[in-house]
């Protein structure tokens, strides 16, 4: 009994130590509840990462503007707690927003008796993910997921990377009777326009058209004038005849033959030891309890749940009322639907602390502009004071969209002028896979007259195989430009780069 009381005591003694760590590597920063998991899962992602690279001719030291952040949990319950509505079955999701781009990914807790539930997943989507960051364009629905299909199987293994490898379960579905749909469906249409029946073999047959396509150099030649004519507004079944010779159940029986045989896959010999530089950190006790709903909050609350998720919040940071992780949290929940004023009084306490808490600031910020009143002068007023503080977020973050979203925000009740555009695009080249910051670049391009550089912001969107209130918001916005412009020349887009050196300039007050 005395041991037994000495334990506790020594338990009690001890400093609270969070569940949950990070790993930051070159392109990641990887959130889980073990050292063993968080380490292998981001030289996992950087060695994927460097095999893309490889593969598209990009430098290996590359900077990434913004890190992809990954949350690594151990089941469905904790994934609802970051989309209460997910799915049986969902092993991983890939979510952007203003506030951030950021990944869910089902794993074991510790690391061990895993067997990658959430890996292809993950891989599939940070194919989109870097797609859209170095490549930027307007693709067909099948290409888009086909590619992510593609490159998710690759096999990294320690002594060389293989690409291209059988993606066995569509593989399998093809197989099976009623498995396939009209190659004319696959061509023309998209994901969300099929049955919930046909998405699966229209991923299937996404993935074989594109590994037919990518395994013959004749045939992946002919893929950049099919592109072209696609683009420029052909039917895709008749481009395709025109292009590759083949009419839908033509191209469809070259791929049942294609599939009968040995499908073909490429190796690539290791270049070096893949040791990947990383700092890996233990988060604040209040991370166990919070991490997973900050996440949540960045995604916005339904109103009919938000009554129970602002209880479930400050429940949790009432046990650590000085922690500033935690009350960052309430503070967020607070002012998006709980009680601002207690909201903002936390933020102001947090700023107190440390001037430069550049998420305190932000917050801060965010509230002003939500709880700015109706009143011309009065509502100038809260803007120009949110800008402030946005203004004060950038100096320590200068690479922050959500910052740079903020700041534009500020000053939307002011006269559109170039330098607040350039501001727009720069939030897009730090995040281009947020569809809300595409549209709102595009609307203050074309403001200031820069038709092209707004296509070219809303081109990505418009073909996004998903679809959605964005995509059909760019597509329309697309069909309003092309109306307008006819076929009047033009001296073409604007580069993204300078806009975006533009836009830091202007944000920083210099």
């Amino acid at each position: 009994m005395p041991a037994l009381t000495a334990v506790a005591l020594l338990a009690a003694g001890s400093p609270a130590r969070a569940e949950w760590l990070r790993a930051e590597s070159d392109h990641f920063v990887v959130y889980g509840r073990s050292e063993k998991s968080v380490r292998e899962y981001a030289t996992m992602l950087e060695d994927f990462d460097s095999l893309l690279r490889r593969l598209h001719g990009r430098p290996k030291d590359e900077v990434t503007p913004r890190k992809l952040p990954v949350y690594l949990v151990s089941d469905l319950r904790q994934l609802r707690r970051v989309i209460p509505k997910a799915k049986e079955g969902m092993a991983g999701v890939y979510l952007s927003s203003v506030p951030e781009v950021f990944v869910v990914a089902i794993r074991d807790g510790t690391g061990e008796f895993d067997e990658n539930k959430g890996d292809d997943t993950v891989l599939h989507e940070y194919v989109h993910h870097f797609m859209l960051q170095y490549y930027p364009s307007a693709y067909p629905a099948w290409l888009v997921e086909g590619y992510a299909e593609y490159y998710m199987t690759a096999d990294l293994a320690k002594t060389r990377m293989v690409v291209g490898g059988v993606n066995r379960g569509r593989a399998y579905s093809l197989t099976q009777p009623g498995g396939w749909i009209p190659m004319e469906d696959v061509l023309g249409k998209r994901p969300g326009a099929l049955k919930e029946r046909e998405v699966y073999a229209y991923y299937a047959q996404a993935w074989l058209l594109t590994h037919y396509i990518l395994s013959d150099p004749a045939r992946h030649k002919l893929l950049g004038p099919y592109l072209n004519s696609v683009r420029s507004g052909d039917d895709p079944v008749k481009a395709w005849k025109a292009i590759y010779g083949d009419d839908p159940e033509g191209l469809r029986r070259k791929l049942q033959t294609y599939m009968n045989r040995p499908i073909p896959a490429g190796a690539l010999p290791r270049t070096g030891a893949l040791d990947p530089a990383m700092t890996v950190t233990h988060l604040p006790p209040s991370a166990d309890d919070l991490i997973l709903e900050g996440q949540r909050l960045k995604l916005g609350v339904p109103k009919e749940d938000q009554a129970e998720t602002l209880a479930e919040i400050r429940a949790a940071a009432a046990k650590r009322p000085k922690d500033r992780f935690s009350q960052l949290v309430l503070a967020k929940a607070e002012t998006a639907f709980g009680d601002r004023k207690a909201g903002e009084a936390i933020l102001d306490d947090l700023l107190a602390a440390d001037p430069k808490d550049k998420d305190a600031l932000v917050a801060l910020g965010e509230s002003r502009l939500a709880a700015a009143p109706d009143d011309p002068a009065q509502r100038a007023a809260a803007f120009a004071q949110a800008g402030k503080l946005f203004a004060r977020a950038f100096k320590v973050d200068p690479d922050n969209p959500e910052t740079l979203h903020g700041y534009a925000e500020a000053r939307s009740l002011e006269p559109m002028t170039e330098a607040m555009a350039d501001i727009r695009v720069r939030a897009v080249v730090l995040a281009p896979q947020v569809g809300h910051l595409r549209l709102d670049a595009a609307r203050a391009l074309i403001q200031v007259k820069d038709i092209d550089t707004a296509s070219a912001m809303l081109t990505p969107l418009a073909s996004n195989p998903h679809g959605g209130g964005e995509v059909e918001a760019a597509q329309a916005m697309l069909k309003s430009i092309d109306a307008k412009t006819g076929d009047k020349a033009s001296d073409g887009p604007k580069s993204a780069d300078k806009a975006s050196a533009k836009g830091d300039k202007a944000a920083s007050g210099s």
